[in-house]
């Protein structure tokens, strides 16, 4: 009778707690609300609707809100990201818990079994940051790749005989991913806007927390235009070639240093297998 009284009240508990959700979510956006979030940076209007969200994941920040945007996330996502680590972090102690207040376990006591609970599920809401942040690291290092190759696109567009803004929306229409989706959106809105490409670029930049889109929105702004900005779009792209593949480089290096300790152990243990027997007959009487 116990567990029973037990698993209704997990269940309400739960159905509340979904319906607490629900409520937050609120409803589809309106039409207007999506084509205004078309245009970067984000207007407000779609911010205004995650306010319920952004009470409950705490102060927003500038680098949260980059590294959301970079991994293609609103708070609403990264909310329901954290309820799910905090859930799979506090749920062994839940489950203890439950056992526990049923007494089919003597010990822990239901006190300890809660406190258990509510550290794991604390654990979970507070590693769902440190998740993020590795997760827009790596959207960083993919984007700054695909910004690579889209910049090589677009030298060889324009080595065609491409213009430069000509050369910039069809590399952008070429590639494919989560980096060049966020490049056609940014040079749609300049286009829609009728402002040179690479002011919607910085935008992206500092939206995005990515500092080369940034340097690329300088670089061609101080270019003026005509010849100068083909000039500068060039050795930007090239520079772009070296320090990617310079890191790719690197990281393969950095990945060969770590093959060298397991390697090194491997060897370690195997003289141990073979010398155990010449120590063990050397030791025996």
């Amino acid at each position: 009778m116990t567990v029973l009284v037990v698993a209704l009240a997990c269940g309400l508990v739960a159905s509340g707690v979904l319906l607490v959700a629900r409520g937050l979510l609120g409803a589809a956006p309106a039409l207007t609300d999506v084509v205004a979030d078309l245009h970067r940076p984000r207007v407000p209007a779609s911010r205004s609707r995650t306010v319920p969200w952004v009470r409950l994941a705490g102060r927003s920040t500038p680098s949260r809100e980059a590294d959301l945007a970079v991994c293609d996330k609103d708070t609403a996502d990264w909310v329901r990201d954290r309820a799910t680590w905090a859930l799979l972090a506090g749920a062994p102690g839940l489950a203890l818990t439950m056992l526990s207040a049923a007494a089919v376990l003597s010990t822990p006591p239901v006190t300890v079994a809660l406190l258990v609970t509510l550290v794991g599920a604390a654990s979970g809401w507070l590693f769902a940051r440190a998740d993020l942040a590795s997760d827009a690291t790596k959207a960083r290092r993919e984007f700054r790749h695909a910004l690579a190759a889209y910049l090589r696109l677009v030298t060889i567009l324009m080595a065609g005989g491409a213009g430069v803004e000509t050369a910039m929306f069809d590399a952008a229409a070429v590639g494919h991913g989560r980096a060049f989706r966020q490049l056609q959106s940014a040079l749609t809105a300049a286009q829609a806007r009728r402002e040179p490409p690479w002011f919607q670029l910085g935008a992206l930049g500092q939206r995005l927390g990515i500092r080369e889109l940034d340097e690329l929105q300088a670089a061609m702004t101080l270019a003026g235009g005509g010849a100068q900005v083909r000039d500068s779009l060039i050795a930007k792209a090239e520079a772009m070639a070296a320090k990617d593949l310079a890191e790719t480089e690197s990281a393969a290096q950095a990945r060969s240093e770590t093959m060298v300790l397991p390697v090194a152990l491997m060897f370690a243990g195997f003289l141990l297998l073979l010398g155990y027997p010449a120590l063990s007959a050397l030791s025996s009487p």
